[in-house]
């Protein structure tokens, strides 16, 4: 097989596996029901106000949003293999649906099983977003935005993300508010305490809300190296195959 050929299904590869773990990080953040990742949290308002269309089907109009949002920002500088953020984004949607089916049997009861799935949640997103940038291939319109503002702005990505996820779940806790009449989900508000312990269904932005959009940044420091080992160890293989 040609060489060339052979490294891009490789990082393909690589890069896919990371977004099948990112997806599952999100179902298992809604199934917490401890508050989702805060990209996550507009499309996940969305269908509790809509169930008729999937999370995952949200999840690619949200993220074509995003592109759009990208393409004023970047003008004449956007690529046209930006353009793969689309097919990337659909099947990371389809991605989640498929989690979300896959995981149906999976109800946690009580706030420390939640709390568990969460910090579960977190692990396997750090070690899908490590793969994912192992693999430099796929890319997701949420990082691709904030590289977009980063670059127009000059400021640090890093910064920029911290601004654009607090943005995001403003956002979304505006909409849960003019749906629900509850800015953290679509159960009746009685109070903060019963949000955060998940005593409420539907809860869109909670505690777990805030541990994800911490954990996976800091889990990456353990999950970046296995990555790293993981890809070299594929590509080692590949070398001897081919030879």
């Amino acid at each position: 097989m040609n060489a060339k050929v052979q490294d891009i299904l490789v990082r393909y590869g690589i890069a896919t596996v990371g977004l099948v773990l990112v997806a599952l990080g999100v179902a298992l953040s809604i199934i917490s029901n401890l508050g989702t990742a805060p990209l996550s949290c507009p499309a996940y308002v969305l269908n509790l106000r809509i169930p008729a269309l999937s999370v995952g089907t949200f999840t690619l109009l949200v993220n074509i949003s995003y592109m759009l949002l990208q393409m004023a920002l970047l003008r004449k500088d956007f690529k046209a293999k930006y353009l793969m953020q689309v097919v990337a984004s659909a099947l990371f949607g389809y991605l989640i649906d498929g989690w979300m089916w896959a995981l149906g049997w999976l109800q946690p009861e009580g706030f420390g099983a939640r709390l568990a799935l969460t910090v579960l949640a977190g692990a396997v997103t750090a070690l899908g977003v490590s793969l994912e940038v192992a693999g430099n291939a796929w890319m997701l319109s949420a990082e691709m935005t904030v590289g977009a503002f980063s670059q127009v702005l000059r400021k640090d990505f890093s910064r920029v993300k911290i601004v654009m996820d607090s943005l995001v779940v403003v956002v979304s806790a505006v909409l849960a508010w003019l749906f629900f009449s509850n800015p953290f989900g679509s159960g009746a508000w009685t109070g903060l305490g019963d949000v955060l312990l998940a005593r409420t269904p539907g809860v869109v932005i909670g505690l777990g809300t805030l541990l994800l959009a911490v954990l996976p940044g800091l889990m990456m420091s353990l999950t970046d190296p296995l990555a790293d080992r993981l890809v070299k160890d594929i590509y080692g293989r590949s070398a001897r195959r081919s030879q």
